[in-house]
């Protein structure tokens, strides 16, 4: 009798130790099942088993996986003496509550057989309570090692009960501003929050761990220094400024430089993304001199464009929402607004 793999959970969420684990058995097994179950044992599930399902689409798995709800997985027909149990040991406690879990298997389902893997230190306090307990918490760094940025969009969105969370990025003096307020303008569940209101808030702070010195010239000459230095601060007014938003709410959280390598924001705020661009760099740049900013102008090729950014987004399984070209005249940019807008409330 043909032996089939299973790797059952609640998954709720989907972690990256659990992806891990997955490889692993993919490296021993040709055919490996991700079952998602719901345990009893366990209370407040945060998502149904069809939801943990859709979430395993955040990583990219071993072209030998599916993952399937215990429903589905039931239709298929196998016996008991067929399956194969794989399950993961973290610790201790996980090699003590595995014994439970073997007892009640063969006692409720005949099922016999298990391989268990053994974690890597590096996965060894990765669980889905922990990235449910840290998303509570608002610590978007932590969460960004425990999910893939798809994960972080449906934590953060069940945490602030927000309808949707997006990440708006795209290069300097491209109308962002304008063009969420033409949104928010036909749909006043739509919340715009510039992070670049955080830079003005924390340029005392930074003027006085540089004194003196072109802040410009700082931020293109030592931004890793600079990372370094407005990190916890930066992250503290997300976090104030994302509490208060009203539950229900569109949330478009503006990073330009999201997509950036090296900064890669889509691991903190999530992977829904909205490109807003202008395409036509002659104009762009005319907007850009015409704020009064010219020296922005040097930073323009360092946030990925449209073409760039379409491609990360199938790299990292991110999902580009929209992209908005902002080049045209203000009422044809006002249309593309009221069809997002529409689109938002399901009309």
């Amino acid at each position: 009798m043909e032996p089939i793999y299973v790797y059952p959970g609640s998954f709720c969420p989907p972690t990256y130790g659990h992806r891990w684990l997955v490889e692993q058995a993919s490296e021993h097994f040709g055919k490996v099942y991700v079952v998602c179950s719901t345990n009893p044992e366990k209370n407040g599930r945060w998502f149904s088993e069809e939801e943990c399902k859709s979430l395993w689409t955040a990583y990219t798995l071993p072209a030998g996986v599916e993952v399937v709800t215990l429903s589905e997985f039931m239709t298929l027909g196998f016996v008991p003496k067929q399956l194969v149990m794989i399950r993961g040991i973290r610790n201790e406690d996980d090699a003590e509550h595995e014994k439970k879990v073997m007892l009640h298997n063969k006692e409720m389902f005949g099922i016999e057989k298990y391989f268990y893997i053994f974690s890597i230190p590096e996965f060894e306090n990765v669980s889905s309570s922990k990235a449910r307990k840290t998303a509570e918490a608002l610590d978007f760094e932590l969460l960004a090692e425990l999910v893939a940025p798809a994960v972080v969009t449906r934590l953060l969105e069940k945490v602030l009960k927000l309808k949707n969370l997006f990440l708006v990025v795209g290069p300097p003096g491209s109308g962002k501003s304008t063009f969420l307020r033409m949104v928010a303008e036909h749909d006043e569940t739509c919340v715009h929050l510039n992070t670049d209101d955080f830079n003005d808030q924390l340029r005392p702070f930074i003027q006085s761990r540089f004194p003196g010195e072109d802040l410009i010239a700082v931020a293109r000459d030592r931004e890793d220094e600079l990372k370094e230095l407005i990190k916890e601060p930066w992250f503290n007014l997300l976090r104030d400024a994302m509490s208060t938003v009203l539950p229900g709410s569109n949330l478009f959280v503006e990073i330009p430089y999201g997509l950036q390598p090296g900064k890669r924001m889509y691991r903190f705020v999530g992977g829904k993304v909205v490109y807003i661009g202008c395409e036509d760099r002659a104009t762009l740049i005319s907007r850009i001199n015409g704020r009064g900013t010219p020296r922005i102008v040097e930073f323009v090729d360092w946030i990925p464009g449209k073409d760039r950014t379409v491609e990360i987004c199938q790299e990292e399984n991110l999902q580009l929402v929209k992209t908005v070209d902002t080049s045209c005249s203000l009422p044809e940019l006002g249309q593309v607004a009221t069809e997002l807008a529409h689109q938002l409330k399901g009309d």
